[in-house]
C-alpha cells in the first residue's frame, strides 16, 4: 500500500471537487443541499482534505453525534493538550483539565473513589485514549459475524502521573491511587473509523473506483462493525516522519482497505478498515495515487 503522511501541523490542505452527490447515502441533490466534507476532521486536521459538496445534511445528522462523541469526550483532553485545531476562540477554550482518582489494592483491585481533581491544562499529563483491534472479520475469514470486541489502550505520561498520584495519596492518605485515563465508546469510535477512512478512499479513488461496504455501517443501519473495521501491523514510516495521523490505500485479496494510525510516535495502534471490494477502476486509481505521492 502506498502510505500518505499528513503533518497536521503544516496545514496542508488539499481540495477534492464534488461529486454532486452523497458519498454516504447516495442520493443525487443540487449544491445547496450538500455541505463540504472535512475527510479528516477539522478538530484533528484542520483543512487538511476537503471534499467539497459531498454530505447532505440529513446523513450529516446521523453521523455528528458519535463523530463528536469521539473528538470531544474521547479525544478531548488530549486535543487541547496538543493544542489542536478547534473552532471555539483560543479565550473561550477551556484551561483545565479534571481527572478522576481511585485507591486500589496491591492486586488493582479498587478499594474506595477519592473524587476528583482539577488541574491546570499545563500541568496535566497527556492521555491518549484510543482502542486495540483484531483483524477484521472478513480479513480472518470469520462469516459467522463474530464480534471480538478489542479491548481500551491508552498512552498516558506517567512521569507526571505518578507525580500527581502521589500528591493525591498524600493528601487522602491512601497506599496506591490510581488516575482514571477515561472510557472509550467503542461502537462510536469504530463507526468514526468506518466513516472516515470510506470518505479518504472516496476522496482519492472516486465513487466508482470501488464497491463500497460501510455506508449501512455509518449511517447506524448495521452493527457488526468488526467484520469491516479492525486492526494492523504499526504502519512504516518515511523519512518525514510525521507525528499526526499516517493514512494508506491499497488492496488485500480483492478487498479495499484504509489504513490509518494517529499520533504514532506515541506507539498508538494502527487499524486497517476494509471499505469495499475492488472494481474495474480500482487498479489504475490506485496506480494513479502512488504516481501523486511519490
Amino acid at each position: 500500500m502506498k502510505l500518505k503522511e499528513f503533518d497536521l501541523d503544516k496545514f496542508e490542505q488539499r481540495v477534492v471537487a464534488s461529486p454532486r452527490i452523497c458519498i454516504y447515502c447516495g442520493i443525487t441533490l443540487p449544491p445547496e443541499e450538500l455541505t463540504d466534507e472535512h475527510v479528516i476532521p477539522y478538530a484533528l486536521g484542520h483543512n487538511t482534505l476537503i471534499f467539497e459538496k459531498s454530505s447532505c445534511k440529513q446523513c450529516a445528522e446521523i453521523i455528528q453525534p458519535y463523530e463528536q462523541a469521539v473528538l470531544r469526550q474521547q479525544l478531548g483532553d488530549f486535543r487541547l493538550k496538543v493544542d489542536a485545531p478547534s473552532r471555539t476562540k483560543k479565550r473561550n477554550r477551556p484551561t483545565t483539565v479534571t481527572l478522576p482518582f481511585v485507591e486500589i489494592d496491591g492486586e488493582g483491585r479498587l478499594i474506595r473513589d477519592l473524587g476528583t481533581r482539577t488541574f491546570p491544562l499545563a500541568e496535566a499529563p497527556l492521555v491518549l485514549n484510543l482502542w486495540t483491534l483484531p483483524e477484521a472479520g472478513i480479513i480472518r475469514g470469520d462469516l459467522d459475524g463474530s464480534d471480538l470486541g478489542g479491548r481500551p489502550w491508552s498512552f498516558v505520561d506517567h512521569t507526571r502521573a505518578d507525580e500527581i498520584n502521589r500528591q493525591i495519596a498524600a493528601e487522602t492518605g491512601a497506599i496506591h491511587v490510581a488516575m482514571k485515563v477515561g472510557e472509550v465508546n467503542r461502537d462510536h469510535f469504530l463507526r468514526f473509523l468506518a466513516k472516515t477512512a470510506h470518505a479518504y478512499a472516496t476522496a482519492d479513488l472516486g465513487l466508482d473506483g470501488f464497491t463500497p461496504f460501510l455506508n449501512d455501517l455509518i449511517l447506524n443501519r448495521a452493527h457488526d462493525l468488526t467484520k469491516f473495521v479492525g486492526g494492523t501491523l504499526p504502519l512504516q514510516r518515511s523519512a518525514t516522519n510525521a507525528d499526526t495521523v499516517l493514512m494508506s490505500i491499497g488492496t488485500a485479496r480483492d478487498l479495499v482497505a484504509v489504513l490509518f494510525q494517529f499520533y504514532p510516535s506515541l506507539k498508538s495502534p494502527a487499524y486497517a478498515i476494509i471499505v469495499g471490494a475492488m472494481n474495474e477502476h480500482t487498479e489504475a486509481r490506485l496506480v494513479a495515487l502512488a504516481e501523486q505521492y511519490s
